[in-house]
């Protein structure tokens, strides 16, 4: 699974690259987390309110009322096939969750496994799907969940999910409430290229969700 990102970067750096009213002030008194899990609530941004540019913190994993799976992100082949549950979010809960990067778990040769920071040289854009409106509560019901191309694997560890992260001018269309949803759907295929991101190798403290100094992000 795609199960921790990091949010360093500030609201503005965020929302410059998608949103056009940068009239519109987004705070965001918690500051950057270095290390988040499902569970939580990372920012994410979104159209929900009538078509309004928007950042909210909103819950990261989805449980629909009707099952006992709590599932922090979505498989894409699934959505391809407008498979269940995403089928009844794909055309009104798309958002996005900004992210400077994110972690994966590799086995080493000895048979321990050594934490990977990837990243690219700009904030990165994940697509998410939720049944979060605005006025409704901020629990599981309502949560997100990541895209993920499972059939690709991670970038270090070919067990991982590897998060799908649309370039800005894709990401803008997806986040747009009034783009037709079989056109949205093909947008998930439109990732931004592994050639454009790069990893290396962090301390071992990530593995603890509430580590969350800066350093956990610098190479060792």
């Amino acid at each position: 699974m795609c199960g921790r990102i990091v949010q360093k970067s500030g609201p503005l750096d965020y929302v410059e690259r998608i949103f056009t009213n940068l009239g519109q002030i987004f705070a965001d008194p918690t500051g950057p987390r270095f290390n988040i899990p499902p569970g939580t609530r990372p920012l994410a941004l979104h159209r929900l309110a009538e078509g309004a540019e928007a950042m909210a913190r909103l819950p990261w994993g989805y449980k629909r009322p009707d099952s006992k799976h709590f599932m922090s992100n979505a498989k894409l082949e699934t959505i391809l096939k407008n498979g269940w549950p995403w089928r009844f979010l794909i055309g009104a809960g798309r958002i996005l969750v900004p992210a400077d990067g994110w972690y994966e778990w590799p086995v080493q040769p000895d048979g321990n496994k050594q934490p990977y920071y990837i990243h690219g040289e700009a904030p990165l854009y994940f697509a998410a799907l939720t049944a979060w409106e605005p006025g409704a509560e901020l629990d599981a019901a309502h949560g997100f969940a990541i895209v993920t191309n499972d059939t690709r694997g991670g970038l270090v560890d070919v067990h991982a999910r590897r998060p799908v992260a649309l370039p800005p001018d894709v990401a803008r269309r997806w986040v747009d409430p009034s783009y037709p949803t079989p056109d949205a759907r093909a947008l998930l295929n439109e990732s931004v290229p592994e050639d454009a991101l790069t990893w290396h190798p962090v301390r071992q403290e990530v593995g603890n969700s509430k580590y969350q100094l800066p350093d956990a992000i610098e190479p060792i």
